[in-house]
């Protein structure tokens, strides 16, 4: 089976270079995943292959045999929701009455694609990003259970906390998109992306009283998820960011009802945008 295992990787990576690979295992935390890289790409270091599709391979065999599933970071997404994702074993979320989001870190935020002109940011914007970001992740949740916003309300429940922590984000270029005013409201045309960027969060799920860890998740993604219309809601320079935002919200909160053993419809849809 590993050997099969090995051959379908090694065409996965072959036949398609660019593809960008994410490592699947449940049960590594995220400084484990960490460790069994560094070993596997000291393991290609140390190998004498010279052209980057085998050292590719060399990596992915490597982290095959530790014990993970190496697919492209789509399928990650699809399988999972995240393209990293470590769940405690036995962790009882089905037993806390709450959840407490706290403030988005936003302390290494990065914007990737300052190439847009004209384009200022300031720490104030970034700094409404991350409050955005707690905003829609609180909407999202609220859906599977409650969600409290004072500490206070905490006493005499077992409660959840959300950590979230946004890694990189990117602009969409509104000189572009002002083009679409002249389709007109409700005119089904697609909203054309800016320039490529990154977006990427990290999220950590713990008790709120202990402070031990229950879930993590990492994502990064360069397209902007539920993508808008021209239309209704009103366009601005973060509104790839906000997709992504609800995107990621979304399956957090899928991911919490499964953990619970809750049903959940995803509230993801195609989102109209005004000028």
């Amino acid at each position: 089976m590993r050997k099969i295992s090995s051959v379908i990787i090694a065409a996965l990576i072959l036949s398609g270079c660019a593809t960008k690979m994410a490592y699947m295992n449940t049960k590594k935390t995220a400084d484990e995943v960490n460790k069994d890289k560094a070993q596997c790409q000291a393991a290609v270091d140390a190998s004498d292959y010279r052209d980057a599709d085998l050292k590719r391979n060399k990596f992915n065999q490597c982290m095959n045999e530790k014990g993970y599933e190496v697919v492209s970071q789509d399928k990650a997404q699809k399988v999972q929701g995240f393209t990293g994702l470590w769940i405690s074993p036995g962790a009882p979320l089905k037993a806390y009455d709450a959840v407490f989001i706290g403030k988005v870190d936003v302390s290494k935020a990065q914007l990737t694609n300052t190439g847009i002109p004209n384009t200022k940011t300031t720490d104030e914007d970034i700094n409404n990003l991350g409050e955005e970001m707690r905003k829609r992740f609180s909407n999202a949740v609220s859906v599977v259970m409650p969600v409290i916003a004072d500490k206070t309300q905490a006493e005499g429940k077992r409660i959840l906390c959300i950590g979230l922590k946004l890694n990189n984000i990117a602009q969409t270029n509104i000189g572009v998109n002002t083009a679409l005013k002249v389709a007109g409201h409700f005119t089904p045309v697609p909203l054309p992306g800016g320039p490529e960027g990154k977006f990427s969060f990290e999220g950590e799920v713990s008790d709120y009283n202990t402070k031990d860890k229950l879930i993590t998740v990492s994502d990064e993604c360069k397209e902007s998820k539920n993508a808008s219309l021209a239309g209704l809601e009103k366009f601005e320079k973060w509104k790839s960011a906000y997709n992504v935002m609800d995107y990621w919200a979304d399956h957090m909160a899928a991911l919490l009802a499964k953990q619970r053993g809750q049903g959940y419809k995803s509230r993801l849809g195609i989102k109209l945008v005004d000028f």
